[in-house]
């Protein structure tokens, strides 16, 4: 049975021209990448390399601090540079630059399998941590560090692939492609954790592959619960996942873990078996190319640093002039003006729109008309209309009141405003006002 949560819109899915396209590698190899030193929310990396060393593919060049996760190297060849270069979230941060010698030789020193039935706790989490492994559906956070909080605190594990924004299939071809390895990945996180509820949460949209899943579960993989939700976004949001699954709220201020609960994207959690039983580091992801202005979109296995010109090549090019360039999904996602920015470990899409699939974005503001639709879509609750009238009409001693602190930035009341106003702005807006103290400004 598909459940349903709260709120939420219905965009357009635009994932036809992918969603049965296979995970392919690059067509041509990347000939230099560029691997950013930084790589999650928690902070950077130290290089370990220096330019004219030769590097193998799995090695370590950089080793975390302040927060950081370890990186490894994509590909093999010898180090250019170390040199700032275009960042996909913004700016230009330092990089290793390596040219690629096309061999693809792994690292000699990349650990053994580990015997996860057994496995030392500890031991784990470190292999985890060595691996480099970031939340892999956008968050971009250590994940050694959200397992070693919620051990022991959760009775609850759910792993999701929705993939509710629009034109994104890459989690959905991993369910389809690699089932079996995703069903165990759950399995291990559950154990890991100690939880009592191991849920695999799909949208309602992917019915092939929760067809696909549910015969794997009758035969080996019992202990993990698959649940369908309604097609809905934004039914990926933490949560969101965690009232639909289990009917709990998450306080304002808090997570998942204060709720005895443990969300995971499924690609991370895939990573997670792969760091454990094959010994491989974060070298390389599953990225869909898409859009209206994209030749051949497709789903692709693309190198960590590779430049996103390479991917776009990889799809056939442009086909017209795109009206913005994204990496991430059309409702979250991060413009992009320098397509030599590199793919990162939470690249999972790049997407060209076209002016007519991006033309909402350019129509005119008008006054509100107070019809309501911000308001029933928020899924968590808020009045973006009193918001618009608390910023618009000066009435800002009202902000206070209106619980901005449990906005997501989901962007569903911008979405649905037949006024085209930019809600999502003006509560971000609102919500600096109030962090710096000017609610009585």
């Amino acid at each position: 049975m598909r459940r349903r949560f709260l709120g939420g819109v219905h965009p357009v899915s635009y994932k036809e021209s992918t969603r049965r396209k296979p995970i392919m590698p690059l067509e041509e190899p990347p000939k230099q990448v560029a691997i950013p030193l930084t790589m999650c929310t928690g902070g950077g990396a130290v290089p370990v390399v220096k330019p004219g060393d030769k590097v193998t593919v799995g090695q370590v060049i950089a080793k975390p601090e302040e927060g950081g996760v370890y990186v490894h190297s994509s590909v093999s060849g010898r180090v250019r540079a170390i040199e700032p270069r275009p960042h996909p979230w913004g700016g230009r941060w330092d990089a290793i630059v390596i040219d690629n010698d096309g061999q693809d030789t792994a690292c000699p020193d990349l650990p053994e399998p580990m015997d996860w039935s057994r496995m030392d706790r500890a031991q784990v989490l470190e292999r985890i941590c060595q691996a480099g492994i970031t939340s892999m559906g956008g968050g971009a956070s250590p994940t050694h560090l959200r397992i070693a909080r919620s051990v022991g605190r959760v009775d609850t594990l759910i792993v999701s692939a929705a993939e509710c924004e629009p034109y994104l299939t890459a989690d959905h071809r991993l369910l389809l492609e690699h089932g079996d390895q995703v069903l165990q990945s759950v399995q291990m996180l559950s154990q890991l954790l100690r939880a009592d509820r191991a849920v695999l949460v799909v949208a309602g949209d992917k019915l092939n592959a929760v067809e696909f899943l549910e015969r794997r579960l009758r035969r080996k993989h019992r202990s993990v619960e698959l649940v369908t939700i309604e097609t809905r976004y934004p039914l990926g949001m933490e949560k969101q996942l965690v009232r639909t699954i289990t009917g709990r709220e998450v306080p304002p201020g808090q997570s998942a873990v204060d709720v005895k609960c443990a969300v995971f994207n499924v690609a991370t959690a895939y990573m997670v078996r792969a760091a454990l039983l094959e010994g491989q580091p974060v070298t390389h992801r599953a990225v869909t190319v898409s859009g209206g202005a994209v030749a051949r979109p497709r789903n692709l296995w693309v190198p960590i640093g590779t430049p996103l010109r390479c991917l776009l090549e990889s799809a056939g090019g442009l086909k017209e002039e795109p009206a913005i360039i994204l990496t991430g999904g059309p409702m979250t996602g991060t413009v992009q003006t320098d397509l030599e920015a590199p793919v990162v470990k939470n690249t999972n899409a790049l997407l060209c729109l076209t002016k007519q699939e991006h033309g909402g974005a350019d129509q005119p503001e008008t006054v509100c008309v107070r019809c309501g639709h911000c308001v029933s879509s928020c899924p968590m609750n808020l009045n973006p209309a009193f918001v618009y009238r608390a910023l618009r009409m000066g009435e800002r001693e009202r902000l206070p009141q209106l619980h901005l602190e449990d906005c997501m930035e989901c962007g569903c009341c911008s979405y649905i405003c037949p006024s085209h106003i930019p809600l999502a702005d003006l509560v971000r807006q609102a919500r600096t006002i109030l962090a710096e103290g000017g609610e009585q400004a």
